[in-house]
């Protein structure tokens, strides 16, 4: 299969994501695996992860919402999908025939599921969301656990909660989450209740954690949940982003380069135009400090990133041609070329820059290490 297309793609390594996979299972011991393929699995393809996913033997998927989950339904995905997030009344109705479990997370709201599902003499299957620190979604008393698991038209499987800081390392931090695990460890345990807590931060750092499942994310994707800490060995990045040489040309002295005019030349400078842009997911802030690779030497970013291209400084690559290929962001490579390291320059997270990879940027999946499959949004 030809991977050049003419401008940017995203490579997915699904022998790679198979293979972290294997990690996370002997991390999670007898727990079983719910793995996170919320938007658009963090960026890298949520149908295609998926499918892998299920040849691996993980049938337990979690998403952000009714369409994400109605995506990996329709195209054959097998197993339980948990929806995180809200859906409206008629929507969990309409989609009862279906494998998800919604979400209940305040007595008012699990109340209304209840009284509907009883109308028409049906079972909804929840997962009831505890708030043991985050603030966000969840009930925060027995009492009102309680009183959800009282009411006759709610199916409840488990209960869950999600940490605030598992991926941190720090005392206080260690602290904070060790009390949210007591809590919703004491809530369940005394109503025989299944539950959830971990999340990739508590895979790694609190694997001894009690539960019955656990929550595969970030690391699923072989990035770091925290760049301060270390992953397992093994894991490695899944995605890695390209774009091709499309121009090459020579700037003088006192010439400028791109908009507000950021990058003055004081000699001649060799530029190289890449069809990628922040609209493809190469974030607009790492303008003048990001280096891409050529040829495997690094081209500094010159002047700002536009919506649609990038000028890089090829000077020091004399044997630079068009259609050299380009890598943007990948792991693989020296220099600190990852989501990561460009996540730390701008004072993001690397969830941020996977997630903005766009949707015309089309994902190449490589399996038994040759490209086989290629995605296309737009």
């Amino acid at each position: 299969m030809n991977i050049f297309y003419g401008r940017t793609w995203a490579e997915v390594n699904l022998d790679v994501l198979r293979d972290n996979i294997e990690i996370i299972r002997g991390l999670a011991g007898k727990k079983e695996i719910a793995a996170v393929v919320k938007a658009n699995a963090y960026g890298h393809g949520d149908v295609f992860c998926a499918r892998t996913l299920n040849k691996c033997g993980i049938t337990r998927f979690t998403v952000s919402n009714l369409w994400e989950a109605q995506r990996l339904f329709d195209n054959g995905i097998s197993g339980k999908i948990l929806i995180f997030g809200y859906c409206r009344i008629e929507e969990i109705f309409d989609n009862l025939d279906k494998n998800f479990i919604f979400t209940v997370g305040d007595v008012d709201y699990a109340e209304k599921v209840s009284e509907e599902a009883l109308k028409r003499s049906e079972k909804v299957p929840v997962h009831i969301k505890i708030d043991t620190g985050m603030s966000r979604v969840g009930i925060t008393t027995e009492e009102q656990l309680d009183e959800i698991l009282s009411m006759k038209g709610l199916d409840c499987e488990a209960a869950y909660t999600h940490f605030a800081v598992a991926d941190s390392l720090e005392a206080s931090d260690i602290e904070f989450t060790e009390a949210q695990q007591r809590k919703i460890l004491s809530l369940c345990r005394k109503k025989g209740l299944k539950f959830h807590s971990q999340n990739s931060g508590g895979i790694i750092y609190h694997k001894d954690f009690e539960g019955d499942f656990v929550r595969a994310g970030i690391i699923m994707y072989g990035q770091k949940p925290d760049p301060r800490f270390p992953v397992p060995d093994g894991i490695k990045p899944v995605m890695s982003v390209k774009s091709i040489v499309s121009q090459l040309k020579t700037i003088h002295a006192g010439d400028t380069v791109s908009y507000g005019r950021t990058f003055k030349a004081d000699k001649d400078v060799k530029l190289a135009l890449i069809p990628c842009g922040y609209a493809d997911g190469f974030n607009r802030r790492l303008s003048g400090q990001w280096n891409v690779l050529i040829r495997g030497k690094q081209a500094p970013v010159c002047g700002r990133i536009c919506m649609d291209q990038t000028l890089v400084d090829v000077s020091e690559i004399p044997d630079v041609q068009t259609g050299d290929v380009v890598t943007v962001y990948s792991d693989e490579i020296d220099g600190g070329s990852s989501f990561t390291a460009a996540a730390e320059k701008i004072g993001t997270i690397n969830y941020e820059l996977l997630c903005a990879v766009g949707t015309r940027v089309p994902r190449i999946y490589i399996e038994n290490g040759v490209p086989t499959e290629l995605d296309r949004y737009l």
